[in-house]
């Protein structure tokens, strides 16, 4: 009997690395938390495939860590004087609002989370990462400074300012 994997929903790409250890880590996580939905959402096995328990608590992770991420990123930006930091928070707060919405319709709606769903959330990673985020990596790239100067660990507490 022949075993054959199934190809990742979202398949991390190295093209998308921006060359930020912390920050590509953390968007590796989040490509990670969508393939774990991917899994619940196209089983076979109906009652898994509607599990709500397992595909909240994947959803409130991928909020979580989302937040925690935009944090870091805009206060690395902050510190960089990065010039389209304005512009980069409220792309944080939609994609946020998003992400709580989604999970919202699921937990106190009674809306299913569709395969639909899910490809809204592929896309919104790829389109993130490849475009917003490589506009700041490019930036910093421009301005030769590296990640070392700051601690990107140190930063996942920082409190997001209005901007």
């Amino acid at each position: 009997m022949e075993i054959t994997m199934k190809k990742p929903f979202l398949l991390w790409r190295d093209d998308w690395r921006l060359g930020l250890e912390g920050l590509d880590e953390q968007h590796r996580e989040l490509v990670d938390i969508i393939n774990r939905l991917h899994r619940f959402v196209t089983r076979e096995d109906t009652r898994h495939n509607r599990d709500r328990n397992q595909i909240c608590q994947q959803l409130s992770t991928l909020v979580d860590i989302a937040r925690r991420h935009f944090k870091a990123e805009e206060a690395l930006m902050r510190a960089k004087d990065y010039p389209r930091l304005a512009e980069h928070h409220r792309e944080h707060v939609m994609l946020l609002a998003e992400l709580q919405e989604f999970l919202r319709d699921i937990e106190t709606e009674n809306k299913p989370f569709t395969l639909a769903t899910l490809t809204a959330l592929k896309h919104w990673q790829i389109d993130h990462v490849v475009y917003s985020d490589r506009l700041f990596a490019d930036f910093l790239k421009r301005q030769s400074q590296s990640e070392d100067e700051v601690d990107l660990d140190d930063m996942t507490d920082v409190q997001v300012q209005p901007v």
